[in-house]
């Protein structure tokens, strides 16, 4: 038995522990209450698509890795490289020509399924009973909200992640021209490729605004990232939440972008200059013949060809874009004057309505205007020598 005065001394020593467990307790329900308690997240009505792509020094944005979620009640993933596409492999071991799809929402395919857009139809193919095409490896590196400036600074970044034979740029009348022409956007400021003198400016361009300011509230850029895996272990704590609300101070997210930057630059040809206006770039059509000059003699350089697919908005079906149409026949002629092999998809579908290729006026393709980039698509790649690797 326990002598008398053994009690108190046993309940002395057990008090630490107590009042240990009532302020863990404690701190647990204060931290449940500072969640309950937190406002909305001030983002919460950006657009959609910003849940699918991240900050980058270089390109404005780029694909968010590893992204599962959906859209209008369809599956949308990205792969470990952020583009939505099947995982990146180094080579096929069935010798399939390999080419890659560089453009913007089209090109990603929003407002459809994975299987209807056209690189995945491409894939699908009948071989030598309908062309000389054979059975090919579309690589898809499409971004929702890229002008042609970032699809090329992209390619430029991600040419080196495996081999294939040829690159086929689609471009969209739409707005890409004015994508490369201004400075911001829904996602944030872009990088631009101006046309300048410069010394060591072979193609006639420089690059400016890099590394592109942090100005959006990215995820990346807040005290614990919301998309990270303190986050994603601890996220039913509030403490843990109010800190992922909160932007990084200022010096360590330059550090961080500074970091970013510094490799990336190495892949890029042009030299950078500090942004020289936020007015927009009058001479469009100049300037995107510049790129595409550029982006033309990049890739044949490196042993591959180069293609475009140029196509107009739903708008100009409806008869109401004339601007835009007078913009895309002077296109058709700029490539033809760079000899740029391209299929030219108004031409092969004015005849239908708008209804049957796109989701109202200011929408994307249907699976059936897809379908018509596609049946395009396999001439251009047969024109551009595209065949089967030996």
């Amino acid at each position: 038995m326990l002598a008398g005065n053994d009690e108190p001394m046993i309940a002395r020593r057990l008090m630490p522990f107590l009042a240990l467990g009532v302020g863990v307790l404690l701190a647990l329900a204060a931290d449940q209450i500072i969640r309950r308690l937190m406002p909305p997240p001030a983002h919460e009505d950006q657009p959609w698509y910003l849940q699918t792509v991240q900050y980058h020094p270089v390109l404005g944005w780029s694909g968010y890795p590893n992204f599962a979620g959906t859209r209008d009640g369809r599956p949308v993933r990205t792969n470990s490289l952020g583009y939505r596409d099947r995982e990146h492999v180094e080579a096929d071991d069935d010798g399939r020509p390999r080419v890659l799809f560089l453009g913007d929402s089209f090109t990603w395919a929003d407002e459809v399924a994975l299987e209807d857009r056209f690189t995945s139809l491409l894939e699908a193919s009948c071989g030598l009973q309908c062309d000389r095409l054979p059975p090919i490896r579309a690589i898809n590196r499409g971004v929702i909200g890229y002008g042609t400036a970032q699809s090329f600074l992209d390619y430029l970044l991600v040419r080196n992640q495996g081999p294939f034979q040829a690159v086929v740029l689609a471009l969209y009348t739409g707005n890409d021209l004015v994508d490369n022409a201004v400075v911001d956007s829904a996602s944030g400021p872009r990088p631009r490729l101006i046309q300048c003198d410069r010394e060591g400016a072979r193609d006639g361009l420089c690059l400016e605004g890099v590394p592109v300011p942090p100005v959006l509230d990215w995820p990346e850029h807040r005290l614990i990232n919301p998309r990270g895996w303190v986050f994603r272990t601890f996220g039913w704590s509030g403490l843990i939440s109010m800190a992922s609300e909160r932007r990084a101070p200022g010096f360590l997210i330059e550090r961080r972008v500074a970091d970013q930057v510094k490799d990336l630059l190495k892949a890029v040809p042009f030299p950078v200059v500090a942004r020289t206006s936020h007015d927009p770039i009058e001479d469009q059509i100049g300037q995107l013949e510049a790129i595409l000059r550029a982006l033309d003699r990049i890739t044949r350089a490196e042993g591959r060809v180069f293609g475009v697919m140029l196509f107009p908005s739903a708008r100009v079906y409806d008869g109401t874009a004339a601007g835009e149409l007078k913009n895309y026949r002077e296109i058709v002629g700029m490539l033809d004057r760079l000899h740029i092999a391209f299929a030219d998809y108004y031409e092969n579908t004015k005849g239908l309505q708008r209804d049957d290729l796109y989701f109202g006026s200011e929408g994307h393709w249907r699976p059936s205007g897809h379908q018509e980039a596609a049946k395009l698509l396999r001439p251009l790649l047969v024109r551009l020598g595209v065949e089967k690797q030996r």
